[in-house]
């Protein structure tokens, strides 16, 4: 095997980067429509995980505009000093009761806010300083005098280097505070928003920084109590330069009240930035291929490579043009080449375990008609319809003749029902065929399309399949020029079964979470493993019925399950369901497909009562073995209903 450095390969996710990640950023399509650089009023960006969002954000901050690594530092850059602020979830989620009102709460988390921001616009100062910043050093830094801090009274040091220690030591005497806040005297603190905004009008009063802004990026502002977010909303709707601060959220939350009588609207207050939906599905395509080329022509040291192409903004033109990205898909496909699935047919016939599984069946099926297994074995037939076959015969109501008669035709090039059968089934049918055996190499899931479907718009995930595909391949000493389809079929189980077991740490409701991903998969594996199923592919659902309307807590589980791109939200139609509802389809995160060797493909879905939904989420391993038993009991019925009523069903998978 190789020596290879895998570090750059294995980080999937941004906090496994540096602050600093000029060069190593990938300029998304997107960031010229951000309209960012002259910002007057504050952003909220909604992302998904895995969206790009954390990494974009550190690419705003000051440790990334004044990287080292950047040998020119354009002036104006001085302008538009962003800062990066991950809140501390579990420190935030202390201040709350305890003897204390909201009200109170709301002028300490002030003051927190105060101290942290401020602490980071002393580090941005000392950091410009030492980068190779040229209007800004270590002598102009040491002679920034900030009087107008002393009216303050609080001892409050009016150098900028002494004020950065000073707010250090606050810091840690807030902490202690707060952590013992029933037995504990509060110090005296910075007065919140207050200090803020004179200490930067008093940094503006230096030649110098005449012209400083400040940004504030804050990231998951969804993990903030509701008090704390009332006062954020609060910041947000007063913005303004010198001071904006920004949002960032994984799904939009519609908490916009203010510590007034004041409410934050997109149109008036901010502008509202959805990640996923400012790229275009070409532009998605194209960039997670730039991605993961990029990282593999860095590991491997590929001298033709141009870096700076996806790394500079100003060249985001060139990489726009229909024949660049047709280049970038030509060079990923190579890498992650796929077979048609008539070709997958073709390859799974020549598989004895198919091969005879197939025959049998035929055999067992045709016994008793006039038709036989060699019937269907013409010269140079297509194993793309010998393999429906089966499925085709399993209804009682297909008769061989029939069957044997529109098989003849499909390979004498005559109009067949078989072109449209092989259409709709052969993916379904391949699926059946393979899922017995447990070698996690079902040759579907493999292929760039495949990896661009399940990653199902989300980044880290399309880079999870490929970093395991080329993992798997090194350790079998492979050449990584391009990877063999069953190596990428393993990966895709491999990265599925990885990200699955990922779900329990996925805040309070992980286990939950994880618990009803493994009971809906399955239930969608029992469903398309059904000989007797109308509908193949299923792998979303519906709640359209019941007694009652979903209460809080499955609302608050379903939100849960979307921010983490569990669940999949797509909406039907306008109609409304038997429980007053407009229709919603949730399909399962097709990443997950390859674990259950279910379909990935959005196709058919399933629908679920209220109650139906309260077992999976809450109910006893009894109770959703037999909510399993009675949902494909069901499904078998109908069939057979169907089947009476309907003479012209196409066939097992139709």
């Amino acid at each position: 095997m190789s020596i290879i450095d895998y570090k750059l390969l294995t980080k999937t996710r941004a906090e496994e980067h540096d602050a600093d990640v000029w060069g190593s950023f990938y300029i998304p399509p997107y960031f010229e429509r951000l309209n960012l650089t002259n910002a007057t009023k504050p952003t909220y960006f909604i992302g998904k995980r895995g969206c790009g969002k954390t990494m974009l954000l550190k690419y705003l901050s000051y440790q990334t505009k004044f990287s080292l690594k950047r040998s020119q530092i354009p002036k104006n850059e001085i302008e538009n000093i962003g800062i990066y602020w991950r809140i501390d979830t579990h420190f935030c989620s202390s201040m709350f009761k305890r003897n204390k009102s909201n009200e109170e709460w709301i002028n300490i988390f002030e003051i927190y806010f105060a101290i942290v921001i401020a602490s980071e616009i002393c580090k941005s100062l000392y950091y410009i300083s030492s980068s190779n910043y040229e209007h800004f050093d270590h002598n102009d830094l040491r002679n920034i005098e900030l009087p107008e801090l002393a009216d303050f009274g609080l001892d409050i040091p009016i150098n900028l280097i002494d004020l950065e220690a000073y707010l250090k030591a606050k810091h840690r005497s807030f902490s202690s505070w707060i952590s013992n806040i029933e037995v504990v005297k509060p110090q005296a603190y910075p007065p919140g928003l207050s200090f803020i905004h004179t200490f930067i009008e008093s940094l503006k009063t230096n030649e110098i920084l005449k012209n400083i802004n400040f940004y504030i990026y804050i990231d998951e502002i969804e993990n903030l109590l509701n008090h704390q977010r009332r006062f954020m909303n609060t910041v947000l709707k007063h913005s303004q330069k010198p001071f904006i601060v920004n949002f960032t959220s994984k799904v939009f939350f519609d908490e916009n009240m203010t510590i007034g009588n004041e409410s934050i609207n997109a149109t008036h207050d901010y502008n509202y930035k959805d990640l996923d939906e400012l790229m275009m599905e070409n532009e998605r395509r194209s960039f997670f291929s730039e991605v993961f080329l990029s990282n593999y022509n860095l590991t491997f040291k590929n001298e033709d490579f141009d870096l700076n192409l996806v790394t500079n903004e100003t060249r985001l033109n060139e990489r726009i043009s229909p024949d660049y990205q047709a280049d970038i898909i030509k060079k990923i496909k190579q890498k992650f080449p796929s077979l048609t699935l008539k070709e997958h047919a073709t390859n799974a016939y020549q598989l004895d375990r198919i091969k005879n599984r197939i025959d049998s069946r035929l055999i067992e099926l045709l016994n008793g008609s006039n038709v036989t297994l060699d019937s269907f074995k013409i010269n140079n037939f297509y194993p793309e319809a010998l393999l429906i076959t089966p499925f085709l015969l399993e209804r009682k109501n297909n008769n061989p003749d029939i069957i044997l008669k529109e098989y003849t035709a499909y390979h004498n090039n005559q109009q067949s029902k078989y072109k449209d059968w092989i259409h709709n089934n052969l993916f379904g049918a391949l699926l059946e065929l393979y899922r017995p055996f447990n070698d996690h190499k079902c040759p579907l899931f493999s292929g760039f399309e495949a990896f661009f479907t399940m990653a199902n718009g989300n980044l880290r995930h399309f880079l999870i399949l490929c970093y395991k595909t080329l993992e798997i391949n090194e350790m079998f000493d492979l050449d990584n020029q391009n990877f063999a389809i069953e190596i990428q079929a393993q990966s895709a189980y491999e990265a599925s079964n990885a990200l699955i077991k990922e779900i329990r740490t996925l805040g309070k409701y992980g286990e939950k979470l994880r618990i009803f991903t493994l009971r809906i998969g399955n239930i969608f594996r029992a469903l398309q493993e059904n000989p007797l199923l109308s509908e193949p592919e299923q792998n979303q659902f519906t709640i359209n019925s019941g007694d009652r309307l979903l209460n809080d807590e499955e609302h608050k589980f379903i939100e849960e399950a979307k921010k983490h791109s569990i669940l999949i939200e797509h909406s039907e139609t306008k109609t409304k369901s038997k429980i007053g509802l407009d229709i919603v389809d949730y399909l399962l995160n097709p990443i997950y497909a390859p674990y259950f060797n279910i379909s990935y493909r959005r196709k058919r879905k399933i629908e679920l009562s209220v109650e139906d939904f309260n077992y999976l989420i809450n109910g006893t391993e009894t109770e959703y073995k037999t909510l399993l038993t009675q949902l494909t009991t069901y499904k078998k019925s109908s069939f057979l209903m169907e089947q009476k009523i309907d003479n012209l069903q196409l066939g097992f998978f139709e």
